[in-house]
């Protein structure tokens, strides 16, 4: 019975699941400082792909309605040191989502109305290549008028 009651052991017994418990902690926290790296990570990159989007849509606005074309994949560095793949398309369309017709190309509106086309531009940012992830996709639309 004395032997039953003797505690003497048991502070090694009690040390080893302390320890556990310590151990599956620091795992969780560990996973955690992980898993906030990758999400560092990848905003950088996306917010490198919005900045080259960007670049690219203020480079439409500034030159003619004319200049505004499809331009195939391109690959740019970002200011991380990465290589990006931009693709600008370029199509024309009508203000109510028509297709214009004629030569020059027109729109005829509701009422009768004619104007001219615009130009709607999507732009597609990946990750390195023409068939990695897409990073961002901006678009914008111009119109001769007020261009």
């Amino acid at each position: 019975m004395a032997r039953v009651r003797d505690e003497g052991g048991f502070g090694l017994v009690e040390l080893l699941i302390a320890m556990t418990v310590m151990l599956i902690g620091i795992f969780a926290v560990v996973a955690g400082f992980s898993s906030g790296l990758g999400a560092v990570n990848r905003a950088s990159k996306t917010t490198i792909a919005g900045t080259l989007a960007d670049q690219q849509m203020e480079t439409f606005r500034r030159g003619s309605h004319a200049g505004i074309v499809t331009i195939a994949g391109t690959t740019k560095v970002g200011a991380d040191g990465r290589t990006y793949w931009i693709e600008s398309v370029a199509s024309s369309k009508c203000p109510d989502e028509t297709t214009p017709t004629g030569t020059p190309p027109t729109c005829t509106l509701s009422g009768g109305v004619t104007s001219g086309p615009v130009k709607a531009v999507t732009i597609t940012v990946r990750d390195g290549s023409s068939t990695a992830k897409v990073l961002i996709t901006e678009s914008s639309t111009f119109d001769p008028a007020t261009g």
